[in-house]
């Protein structure tokens, strides 16, 4: 989803208490602006300006928003948004949703892997553990990978630390590549042989989790007229496609701890046989189940909108690196983070649900992740809220103050505003938690939607149009 063109900070709370803002006729290059009609925050350089992801991103680099000055929107708009701001090097230590690796933060927002916690440890302290923050899959597309930390290949905290004293000295240069990396060549503009891909809608996943894979091929000299999906655990396809390009298949995990890869057969009308290369294939990881891990919910049946309370109890692992508990819903592709509990032994909360959903739990050792069994709460008596969108005022006849507001009680997730009326269409708005306010500029007859994800399933709003 193209998502990624404005952020509100989940602190916009705090904004709202500071003393005025004063507002600038013109602010200058370092400074850190915001809209007179939003609680988005900016760093302005170069007569652009750079989103803050979140607030923790921000509080890398200042220690509270009394720096922040406001500006026209009219102004705010003038600046060009160039792309995210991300983790001030030798700051902190963060790791991908997705993914159990730990990584430093170095110069340019290049992420080098800390291979062992005896180095976390030497560069960052015995409590190093603390310091490590998530960032989204979402925002990780911000970030280039770096070559890893290992004995002989150190990383200076203090040299990051003063490498990139300001936002403006970390912003990457174009065609920047890390030390060590050897760039990728880009593919040619005009493929000429048959390529057969295969992806999925998850590469980790959790027993019972339903997964989408999808398998494509292009250039073929002939029509094809079958197309067959296999994984590495069983010989016979998992599914057959005939007279099409294109072929996918809902695959529920069954057991665990797996790791497969999905690959696709495919033969066109001359009986030419083409096989997905090892580098196109999907690969899957699984977790494994384990029962030292103690997951509980109560009740476990409650009606829309009801609360439930839940806890994961991870005594069993005092090694501990993080504790979280995620949500999936039956049909759904992807879990989302429920609770980050840091290293805590006991993750614990109470939250409404909307829809039938299994939580689990998952606990990380060094590198090795563990799960829980799934529990599932059975949610009854009615549909799930929508998200609301508003059209607060129009200050000019070419703009527009737009408000999406949440479903009441749900904090989790994000939220977003389009250009239009299907997730996947230019997003205008991206907010951390439950609701969005900003001001658009529109030459046309414009249509806008907001979608939240509120307990792990997308959702959408009321669509509202309007005109010069």
């Amino acid at each position: 989803m193209k998502r990624l063109l404005s952020v509100f900070l989940a602190a916009s709370t705090a904004l709202a208490a500071l003393s005025p803002l004063a507002v600038h006729a013109a602010a200058s290059n370092g400074a850190l602006i915001k809209g007179s009609t939003s609680t988005s925050v900016y760093y302005l350089d170069g007569g652009k300006r750079y989103a803050f992801p979140n607030e923790r991103v921000f509080f890398s680099w200042y220690g509270d928003f009394s720096g922040v000055v406001t500006v026209p929107d009219t102004e705010l708009a003038s600046y060009q948004l160039a792309g995210n701001v991300t983790y001030r090097p030798g700051v902190k230590l963060v790791k991908i949703t997705t993914d159990p690796k730990v990584y430093a933060v170095s110069r340019y927002g290049v992420l080098r892997w800390v291979t062992s916690e005896n180095l976390a440890s030497l560069l960052y302290g015995q409590n190093w553990n603390t310091k490590v923050d998530d960032v989204a899959d979402t925002f990780f597309t911000n970030y280039l990978i770096g070559t890893s930390v290992e004995p002989g290949n150190a990383f200076q905290v203090a040299e990051e630390l003063t490498a990139a004293t300001a936002i403006s000295a970390n912003i990457r240069p174009v065609g920047y590549v890390p030390p060590g990396v050897t760039p990728t060549p880009s593919p040619s503009p005009t493929p000429t042989s048959e390529t057969l891909f295969v992806t999925i809608s998850s590469s980790q996943a959790t027993l019972n989790q339903m997964l989408l894979v999808f398998a494509s091929i292009q250039n073929t000299p002939s029509a094809i007229t079958k197309i067959e999906i296999y994984n590495d655990l069983q010989t016979s396809p998992l599914v057959t496609c005939l007279a099409s390009t294109s072929c996918s298949l809902s695959y529920t995990v069954s057991q665990s701890p797996i790791q497969t890869r999905f690959r696709a057969v495919a033969f066109d009308g001359t009986g030419k046989r083409y096989e997905t290369e090892y580098g196109n294939q999907a690969a899957l990881t699984v977790s494994a189940v384990s029962s030292d891990i103690q997951m509980s919910v109560q009740p476990l049946g409650v009606g829309v909108g009801s609360r439930a309370a839940f806890t994961s109890n991870a005594q069993a692992f005092p090694d501990r690196t993080s504790h979280k508990v995620y949500a999936h819903i039956p049909g759904e592709p992807n879990p989302v983070l429920w609770k980050d509990c840091g290293i805590q032994e006991a993750c614990t909360g109470s939250t409404p649900f909307y829809r039938t959903t299994q939580l689990y739990s998952k606990v990380t050792v060094g590198g090795q992740a563990y799960v829980s069994a799934s529990v599932t709460v059975t949610v009854s008596g009615g549909e799930p809220p929508k998200p609301v969108l508003t059209l607060l005022s129009k200050p000019q006849s070419n703009q527009a103050i737009l408000k999406l507001d949440a479903p009441s009680g749900e904090t989790m997730g994000w939220s977003t505003i389009v250009e239009g009326t299907d997730p996947d269409n230019n997003a205008i708005a991206l907010c951390e938690y439950s609701s969005c306010e900003i001001t658009v500029q529109f030459s046309k007859t414009t249509t806008y939607t907001g979608f939240t994800d509120v307990g792990g399933k997308l959702e959408g709003s009321n669509s509202i149009t309007v005109s010069p």
